[in-house]
């Protein structure tokens, strides 16, 4: 029948022998160092991602941030708007009642003087009548009594001028 061969024995031996030696040796450090630099690759991707994600939520972050910065500085502007607006319109309302105080007190002071005037032009027509009067009284002439009124009063006729 088989007859076995004492070389091939040994080299079925030696083949056993090295093939677990091979896979001691070899193959379980080699598949070590890949699966830690698997790992490595992997936390490395793990890292990228979160790196990615992180960023992502930064970005967000900051439209968040500038956009409540754009909704601040617009509200300031609107609210600097209004206090110039309102500043605006008192500073306007003060003119105004300065404007109308001033009309007023001008009106008033030329009623004053009107009525002063009118109070001076009273008394001198009243000294005029009085000394006409007194003239009439005591000058016999009428029409010297009418020269001499008119040249009080500033007005000549050009008739008695000689």
């Amino acid at each position: 029948m088989l007859e076995i061969n004492i070389n091939l024995l040994f080299n079925v031996i030696n083949i056993l022998v090295l093939a677990f030696l091979v896979r001691r040796f070899l193959f379980k450090p080699v598949k070590k160092i890949l699966a830690e630099r698997q790992a490595l690759v992997q936390n490395s991707l793990d890292e990228a991602a979160a790196a990615r994600a992180e960023a992502e939520r930064l970005e967000q972050q900051h439209k968040e941030l500038m956009q409540r910065i754009e909704n601040e500085k617009l509200a300031a502007i609107t609210e600097a708007n209004k206090k110039a607006a309102e500043e605006s319109e008192q500073l306007l309302q003060s003119a105004r009642e300065r404007a109308d105080s001033i009309i007023k007190n001008a009106e008033t002071e030329a009623a004053d003087l009107k009525e002063e005037i009118l109070k001076q032009t009273k008394y001198e027509i009243s000294e005029i009548i009085v000394a006409a009067t007194a003239r009439v009284a005591g000058v016999g002439s009428e029409s010297t009594l009418y020269d001499e009124f008119l040249k009080k009063a500033g007005v000549s006729d050009g008739s008695s001028e000689k």
